[in-house]
């Protein structure tokens, strides 16, 4: 595709599409905070920003930006046939959604998800969540190895998220499939047309799904996250059918792919930093400051992205009107000018920002809810196999650069 501007670093924009971004990306940021901190990229048609402040103010600026049809930038790669064949998928991301709107629409969508996930909803949670860790574990530690992420992190999300939305429990491995498909289209940096067939095919299975669950809640209301979704009203407003089927999507994706690499980065972070595990057995007050940290250090979604609604300048940078721009979250939180040792992983490093979960408008509505997964995960494990060990050769990241969290990731029981 032909670009309107000239990529100043041809070599440093193709580490953006590497293997080695997938593998460690915090080297690569920091060639682009200090040599091209608004960098214009050829490999992924938009503008890069890295440093923290700028990233902040970039996730800030609801007046320049928006989330509004964003998604519909990531199809300009595709030729005309292939972009033909994946309409629908086109066509749901062209909807609003709590995350893909701007105000006035966003301010209503958010106000109704609020309703379905108030402070005493999540922290009713708390119960349900330590059941699950515990029978994750009891089937885990059976063996004297287990793979946490296929064990632990990765079914924990999904089964609660499943549970919230009241759908059976034969159905979980749905919603597993769905998540990783849909997700697949955006993370790998590149648009292939075979991700955008692949995640069209998932998105249209969970909406039949998803519509069946929403009339059977409609005639037979339950005390679960659809039916508080499909009944929850704003000054007389509920969600159109599109709007609460977009949400569904993100609750289900948003929800479960971030807690899943926070629950995978934690561990392996503090497992890796023997010293640091040592510190949280000894005094569990560390767990929150912990957790904290690993949001900072390795952050579970690394990149977030806008789109240019107003053509204006951005550090004497012109943006044209419905040009991309990346934040760079993973690169932001590893910041000097920002964090005194950004790379060193300390959960005793006192007050610890970041921006993990977004900043300003569009801040996550489901941190308190992955913030609770973390916490009694990690309680669990500390109480449960404080012995436990990193084999760190098995550690294999997902290779997808909009998020960071191993796919796979073997612990052991100490001897």
């Amino acid at each position: 595709m032909n670009s309107p501007h000239a990529c100043p670093d041809p070599q440093l924009d193709a580490l953006l599409v590497s293997d080695e971004i997938m593998e460690d990306p915090y080297p690569i940021y920091e060639r682009l905070r200090e040599e091209q901190p608004v960098f214009w990229s050829d490999a992924w048609q938009a503008w890069v920003i890295s440093r923290y402040d700028d990233v902040e103010a970039s996730l800030k600026d609801k007046d320049n930006l928006s989330n509004e049809n964003r998604q519909a930038l990531l199809f300009s790669a595709l030729t005309e046939a292939e972009r033909a064949e994946v309409a629908p998928l086109r066509h749901y991301y062209a909807q609003k959604d709590v995350i893909g709107s701007d105000p006035p629409d966003h301010s209503r969508m958010r106000a109704l998800v609020q309703k379905a996930f108030t402070p005493r909803t999540v922290a009713g949670l708390g119960p349900r969540i330590e059941a699950l860790a515990h029978e994750l574990l009891d089937h885990a530690l059976q063996s004297r190895r287990f793979d946490f992420i296929a064990e632990v992190a990765h079914p924990l999300p999904v089964i609660l998220i499943a549970e919230m939305m009241g759908a059976p429990v034969k159905d979980r491995h749905l919603f597993k499939r769905w998540s990783a498909d849909i997700l697949a289209f955006q993370g790998t940096g590149v648009t292939t047309a075979d991700a955008a067939r692949i995640s069209q095919a998932s998105l249209l299975e969970m909406f039949d799904y998803m519509n069946e669950l929403i009339d059977s809640r409609r005639v037979e209301p339950r005390d679960d996250l659809i039916t508080a979704l499909a009944n929850a009203e704003e000054e007389g407003q509920r969600f159109s059918r599109d709007e609460l089927l977009a949400t569904c999507n993100t609750i289900l994706t948003a929800g479960h792919e971030t807690t899943t690499n926070l629950l995978g980065n934690l561990l392996h972070l503090l497992l890796r930093h023997r010293d640091q595990w040592t510190a949280l057995v000894r005094d569990p007050n560390l767990i929150t400051p912990a957790i904290e940290e690993a949001l900072r250090y390795d952050a579970p979604k690394q990149r977030n992205f806008r789109r240019v609604k107003r053509a204006h300048e951005f550090l004497g940078v012109p943006f044209a009107e419905d040009e991309m721009v990346f934040q760079l979250i993973g690169s932001a939180q590893r910041d000097p000018r920002h964090y005194d040792q950004p790379d060193v992983f300390n959960i005793q490093r006192g007050k610890i920002e970041h921006l993990a979960f977004g900043a300003g408008i569009h801040f996550c509505l489901g941190a308190p809810l992955a913030r609770l997964e973390a916490r009694k995960v990690l309680e669990i494990m500390l109480a449960r196999c404080p012995d436990v060990e990193l084999e760190p050769e098995t550690v294999k990241w997902q290779p997808r650069v909009q998020f960071r969290g191993p796919g796979e990731m073997w612990i052991r029981r100490g001897a």
